[in-house]
């Protein structure tokens, strides 16, 4: 039941990135969807009920081959979404291709050596792990497998370790990402160096290694599918908090110039829709300026600006100093960041001009 589930929600994430990627062709929200369906598919034939069938119905190899494929597939969107947050802009498709190629390049060498030998009758995959996995073309097929595998998430978990920023948004949606990667490492690790041992004659088949890395690969995948969905879900959180800061002065600034609304484009993230809030709120201010009385001036202090235009805003009043150049960001600073200082500082305004009304009465 917990399989099936967790199937259906990273089916149900990742048809939100398909239809973002539709509208906005970012490699980010390529390399989400692709590691997202993978996962739920993976997940999905992890249950009992699927994998009769599709051994049935397609053959006795076709379960380990699609989940073979499905693992190439989470590494190589892995990949593009990792190469896309990290890597500079000129490098990014160049990186990408040659994780694609690399990753092609070791299946195709994989089932090569997988399918020279006819997959044995009627045997499930932890049978065929315990007691086939280790004999010539088999072993060298898994191997190879996992050769791209282990490469990219050792990558991933040593520059995760040594670059992330976790004040950032990106740094801990990279950080949570991590404890997957590390754990799917250790499962790549562990079957590539059993199945050299064994096929080597280095040590004797045993069950345990491969049990342990079901183990890894299990709890690799949910802390990676964990880490992708929550980065979604703080980058969410992250937006909707900082539309909170300036809700009221976007309402009050709307209601008197209603024809700076504007519309989202179709499949805009949260963090967009707020971007494009945040301008509803500068487009409003600056026509607010443009019909007041003020001198231009020379800029005040971010707070003390912020401070300013909120009460003048609420009460009318305006400060020594206060001009048109005070109420725009300067170059470093967001119009989202701007619009929250502003929204802060409107709230504060409100607060203490309604304390003063009630001390008045």
């Amino acid at each position: 039941m917990i399989t099936a589930l967790a199937s259906a929600l990273l089916a149900v994430a990742a048809a939100t990135r398909l239809y973002r990627w539709w509208f906005h062709r970012s490699l980010t929200l390529a390399g989400a969807f692709i590691v997202l369906a993978c996962m739920s598919l993976h997940m999905l034939l992890n249950i009992k009920s699927v994998e009769v069938t599709v051994r049935d119905t397609f053959g006795d190899s076709m379960p380990g081959s699609l989940k073979m494929l499905l693992v190439c597939g989470i590494c190589v969107g892995t990949a593009i979404v990792f190469t896309d947050v990290t890597s500079k802009a000129g490098q990014r498709r160049i990186l990408i291709r040659t994780h694609v190629s690399l990753s092609l390049f070791t299946a195709a060498l994989s089932f090569v050596f997988f399918f020279s030998t006819p997959w044995p009758a009627h045997v499930d995959n932890i049978t065929f792990d315990n007691e086939y996995a280790f004999l010539p073309g088999y072993a060298e097929g898994l191997m190879l497998g996992m050769t791209y595998p282990f490469l990219l998430c050792l990558m991933v978990t040593t520059v995760v370790i040594v670059q992330a920023d976790w004040q950032t948004l990106t740094g801990r949606a990279l950080l949570l990402i991590c404890p997957g990667a590390a754990l799917l490492t250790a499962y790549a690790a562990l079957r590539i160096g059993y199945l050299f041992a064994a096929r080597y004659g280095l040590m004797e088949p045993t069950p345990t290694p491969f049990a342990i890395s079901r183990v890894l690969a299990v709890s690799g995948v949910l802390f990676l599918a964990a880490g992708v969905l929550g980065a979604l879900a703080l980058n969410w959180l992250g937006a909707r908090s900082a539309f909170q800061q300036f809700t009221a002065l976007r309402d009050e600034l709307l209601e008197r110039w209603p024809g700076a609304e504007r519309e989202s484009k179709p499949g805009s993230s949260t963090a967009e829709q707020v971007d494009d809030r945040a301008a509803e709120v500068l487009d409003a201010l600056s026509l607010e300026v443009d019909h007041s009385d003020l001198p231009g001036g020379e800029p005040l202090p971010p707070e003390v600006a912020a401070a300013a235009i909120a009460d003048w805003l609420v009460t009318g009043r305006i400060t020594d100093g206060l001009g048109y150049n005070s109420f725009f960001p300067d170059a470093q600073t967001t119009d989202t960041a701007w619009a929250g200082v502003l929204g802060k500082a409107y709230q504060g305004a409100l607060d203490e001009n309604e304390r003063k009304m009630v001390a008045g009465q």
